[in-house]
């Protein structure tokens, strides 16, 4: 039987990495659908689009947003 990663001693530099990019998301307001570096990108990329720090429990999908989704958003007060 093969243990796998659990006999592993070396840290997984890309799962460490989206970590730290998701807390520094966190430490600036965001709240990104996962932690995985897609939604982390798309997180800061609705943020700038929307002047806004981004949510993904109270706001439509980071990569739905762009400047015209953005527009309606503010229109209706969701943003």
């Amino acid at each position: 039987m093969n243990a796998g990663d659990a006999t592993r001693d070396i840290p997984d530099k890309k799962w460490n990495a989206e970590l730290q990019a998701y807390r520094d998301a966190k430490s600036q307001g965001m709240q990104p659908a996962g932690t995985s570096m897609r939604h982390i990108k798309e997180a800061h990329e609705a943020s700038e689009t929307l002047n806004k720090a981004y949510n993904s429990e109270t706001m439509p999908k980071a990569k739905d947003i762009n400047k015209k989704s953005a527009a309606i958003l503010k229109e209706i007060g969701q943003v």
